[in-house]
């Protein structure tokens, strides 16, 4: 699992390495130290990705079906 050698883009220390994909194509590397808390930051990410166009969709919608306030 660890197979690449390199910088932990986590941590910036030298070691070995897997990589982590974003859903926007981004791959960075983490170290065995770092494994955990990569994972659960790409996992974050990628989730808020996905979410983002429903988002819009959703906030469209209700700032449309706001009642005007009285004057």
């Amino acid at each position: 699992m660890f197979m690449i050698e390199g910088v932990c883009d986590w941590c910036k220390q030298p070691a070995l390495l897997t990589p982590h994909q974003y859903l926007d194509g981004k791959i960075y590397c983490s170290c065995k130290d770092c494994y955990e808390f990569a994972c659960m930051d790409v996992r974050l990410y990628n989730q808020e990705e996905e979410a983002a166009p429903f988002k819009k969709i959703r906030s469209d919608f209700s700032s449309s079906q706001r009642l005007p306030t009285p004057a």
